[in-house]
């Protein structure tokens, strides 16, 4: 689902990109646990199995929403739309976990210690990148890190942003309530969990590492703690209002651009969909 939605960004080569989708993610979660040799076949069956019911399922409903999308795209929009999206994106993501989910299960109940300790590693490794872009001892490193990500996002759908715009959003930005500190404690916590959650599969069945991993998911979509959550609905609320003032920013030109990108993607998908399997 991440390679899809980052194809779905503004990958110029999207049929390529899902092609090879189910190699792509072997490799990458290979490189958090590197599989054994009974596990290797068991992925990657998983995978194939995945990838056939999301294209078969899945990507027609996705070129069908994006035909909706591009007259759409031509008007002003709102946060709440911007914000029923996301929600909609999110069911998306819940079907395909669930899909995923016994195969995800009964590679969970094999891994090892070592497994466990090298993604760890990854972790690690991934946070002090996290740390160096957005935990900056100066705010201003800071603003410059969360512009450049938003506008990298944007230009992938309407093209090249000018700098009124690029100025504009650097002050709506202003007002994030984005924490870099906060949001590498939650990233760290979140990474604990997923590492306990997994350590104390050893042994465990089918059904209750199912369930185990279900309860992941949960934690992970609203966290446990009051804190953590009312700063990710902060941040969600923010971000789909953001969302929706970069759209209101646009120019007719740009709005073109994403239009016709929209429809690219809905091409993509369509082919995609009617080839066998992938």
């Amino acid at each position: 689902m991440a390679l899809l939605l980052l194809a779905l960004a503004g990958c110029a080569a999207l049929r390529l990109v899902y092609k090879q989708a189910d190699e792509l993610l072997y490799w990458w979660a290979d490189g958090y646990v590197d599989f054994t040799d009974a596990q290797a076949p068991r992925v990657r069956a998983g995978l194939d199995e995945f990838f056939d019911w999301h294209r078969r399922t899945q990507l027609p409903q996705y070129a069908a929403r994006l035909a909706q999308l591009q007259p759409q795209v031509t008007a002003d929009t709102t946060p709440a739309a911007a914000c029923a999206f996301k929600d909609e994106l999110q069911h998306w993501f819940d079907g395909a976990f669930e899909q995923g989910l016994p195969a995800l299960s009964a590679l969970a109940v094999t891994l090892e210690p070592d497994q466990l300790k090298s993604m760890q590693k990854r972790f690690d490794k991934l946070n002090r990148a996290f740390r160096d872009d957005f935990v900056k001892p100066d705010a201003d490193g800071r603003r410059e890190a969360l512009l450049k990500r938003t506008v990298e996002r944007a230009e992938k759908l309407y093209g090249r942003l000018d700098h009124a715009q690029r100025e504009r959003i650097g002050q709506i930005e202003a007002g994030s309530p984005f924490d870099g500190e906060h949001a590498l404690r939650m990233r760290v916590s979140r990474q604990q969990d997923v590492i306990q959650t997994l350590r104390g599969l050893q042994g465990a069945t089918p059904a209750q590492a199912q369930a185990a991993l279900r309860a992941l998911a949960r934690r992970v979509e609203e966290p446990p703690d009051p804190g953590d959550r009312r700063y990710q609905l902060a941040l969600q609320e923010f971000n789909c209002g953001l969302s929706a003032q970069i759209h209101n920013l646009s120019t007719p030109e740009q709005r073109r651009t994403a239009r016709e990108r929209l429809r690219g993607w809905e091409t993509d998908f369509r082919a995609l969909a009617a080839q066998g399997k992938h």
